[in-house]
């Protein structure tokens, strides 16, 4: 059982040394894009809600 998991553990860090890991400049574009991103989408899906709330409750009214 523990020479699998040594195994296991040995091919993981073969796997490890293939990784081709980001740039400093690609990361923080990368992170950038998805914080505007998520802005964008809340912003759109809080118009939504306040829009139909105000629907809903001309409906019920």
């Amino acid at each position: 059982m523990i020479k699998k998991v040594l195994g296991f553990l040995e091919e993981v860090k073969i796997e490890f040394k293939k990784v081709v890991w980001p740039g400093k400049k690609e990361v923080s574009t990368a992170t950038i894009s998805v914080v505007l991103f998520t802005v964008i989408v809340a912003f759109i899906l809080s118009v939504l809600d306040y829009l139909l709330s105000i629907g809903l409750q001309s409906l019920f009214k």
